[in-house]
């Protein structure tokens, strides 16, 4: 081993002396650490109280060296690299959530996808990942958190999280896993009847997108549509190709992004198709802070190009670009980042270690509405409850009775949520009894039935961001022409 890591050695010197003295300084340096390297080696395998395993020593040493560079430069070991192939197809198996380490290096979730066990169990966008089966995360790769997350269909996992609506109450959460089927467009509806506004959510960035993009924007417009709301809220991103596409449904000519890095192979600009786009119908695109890469692209393009209004808050700023490079003759990969994404303005949309919030990064709503961590998780309610609604079988009727998927408010108000239950599968980590105790303060003479009188009806959620959202398309439509609801949507060739 020790001779096969000085030959590596070896030969860089050998090409420092060749291409000039200054490369040859640099090797110099190089050669210095590749020898601590190889007595790190060289002791351990002599001197560790067991016998250890060499590839996987080594397989260490990579994703250590690949983790001081950013949370998504990564090694990518047989397993993993499986993981990333079958991510990207839209089927795989475990609890189905977007993961990340934060500043912190904290294991934090982007989202959870629509329609999951995570999803419906109550995992919530922004959750901190405290334990994984009792086990606390801190140091916890993202290779290895994956890999304890998933399983076969149908065992579970339980994992500690913390809300950002309840930072000092560590919630339990049981989930079983399951095969992640993740479809990327839900909820195409018309949520304003008397102004023919449409509204498409988009969960993620897969092969599929732009075609099932195809087939509800060309329903909603047999509807009558003049306006679209896209809703690209934690939606954490996905393939490069599906933003492309996406935003070549909306804009009809010049740039959509482009990347840039150090190398001049990395500088690439991708611009539009004229001959794939919609009909010019005002828009507004709904982002959040856990809104990432694909999504940012998107929103960045259309803001550009002025062809829709941005609501929400700021973006998360994931603007990276990953390329994964083979090793070992296809067996293991590296996933580096090699250039950042800029929108057609020429804004980098990646949010850099020593970013501060006063800096430009990710995509900022030109209509700014904040939600607080209590509408977060209401929003997140509303959103299970429409889930379950839009999937229960025929025979057993709707939420309340009434309520059927899709239903939109004839008055042009977006709908509030109905007031749902807390979600299966969550628990308090611990018991707080005597906290209630102490907080409470008991009468023991007032009747119970006062008390329940007295106490105050939780109001109704309103998603003020969508509301913020329709109501400036409202505006646009004011003076705008009738739109033809007989008009199609252009596919491309």
């Amino acid at each position: 081993m020790k001779a096969k890591v000085l030959g590596i050695v070896a030969t860089l010197v050998l090409l420092g002396v060749i291409v000039g003295p200054a490369r040859a300084k640099k090797d110099d340096d190089l050669f210095g650490q590749y020898e601590t390297l190889t007595a790190v080696v060289d002791r351990i395998l002599q001197n560790y109280v067991v016998e250890v395993d060499k590839e996987k020593l080594f397989y260490g040493a990579y994703e250590g060296m690949l983790g001081t560079l950013d949370p998504y430069s990564q090694f990518l070991p047989p397993v993993s690299k499986e993981d990333l192939e079958i991510d990207t197809k839209g089927e795989f198996g475990g609890i189905g959530i977007e993961i990340t380490q934060d500043e912190h290096k904290i294991l934090t979730v982007i989202t959870p996808l629509e329609g999951t066990p995570a999803f419906k169990a109550g995992v919530q966008a922004g959750d901190k990942i405290w334990k994984i089966e009792g086990k606390s995360t801190e140091g916890l790769s993202l290779t290895d958190a994956v890999k304890k997350l998933r399983g076969r269909r149908g065992t579970s996992v339980t994992i500690t999280v913390i809300h950002q609506s309840e930072p000092r109450k560590p919630v339990d959460i049981l989930i079983v896993r399951d095969i992640i089927k993740i479809h990327s467009i839900v909820d195409a509806r018309i949520i304003d009847e008397k102004h023919k506004i449409g509204y498409v959510r988009m969960t993620q960035f897969q092969e599929r997108t732009a075609d099932d993009l195809d087939k509800a924007v060309e329903s909603l417009l047999d509807q009558g549509m003049r306006a679209l709301v896209l809703d690209l809220r934690f939606n954490p991103g996905g393939l490069l190709e599906s933003a492309i596409e996406v935003s070549n449904k909306f804009v009809s000519n010049g740039v959509i992004v482009s990347t840039r890095g150090r190398n001049k192979s990395s500088e690439k600009v991708y611009s539009a198709d004229k001959n794939s786009s919609y009909p010019p119908i005002p828009m507004a695109v709904l982002v959040s802070g856990q809104s990432a890469s694909a999504s940012e692209i998107v929103s960045g393009a259309l803001q550009d190009h002025k062809r829709a209004v941005i609501v929400g808050s700021r973006t998360f700023g994931k603007g990276s670009v990953q390329t994964v490079l083979p090793l070992e003759n296809g067996k293991t990969a590296m996933r580096l980042t090699t250039a950042y994404y800029y929108t057609p303005s020429g804004r980098c949309i990646h949010r850099k270690p020593d970013a501060t919030e006063n800096d430009d990064w990710g995509i900022y709503p030109d209509i700014e509405v904040k939600m607080s961590p209590e509408d977060v998780v209401k929003l997140w309610k509303e959103w299970r409850e429409r889930h379950i609604d839009e999937n229960r079988p025929a025979d057993e009727g709707a939420n309340d009775g009434t309520r059927k998927p899709g239903d939109a408010n004839p008055d042009g108000a977006a709908k509030p949520a109905d007031n749902p239950q807390p979600a299966a599968g969550a628990k308090p980590a611990d018991d707080d009894e005597e906290f209630l105790e102490d907080e409470v303060d008991f009468d023991e003479e007032e009747p119970a039935d006062s008390q329940a009188a007295e106490k105050k009806p939780e109001e109704p959620f309103v998603d003020r961001q969508l509301e913020a959202a329709r109501l400036f398309l409202v505006g646009q439509l004011f003076n705008a022409p009738e739109t033809s609801t007989t008009v199609k949507v252009n596919k491309a060739n």
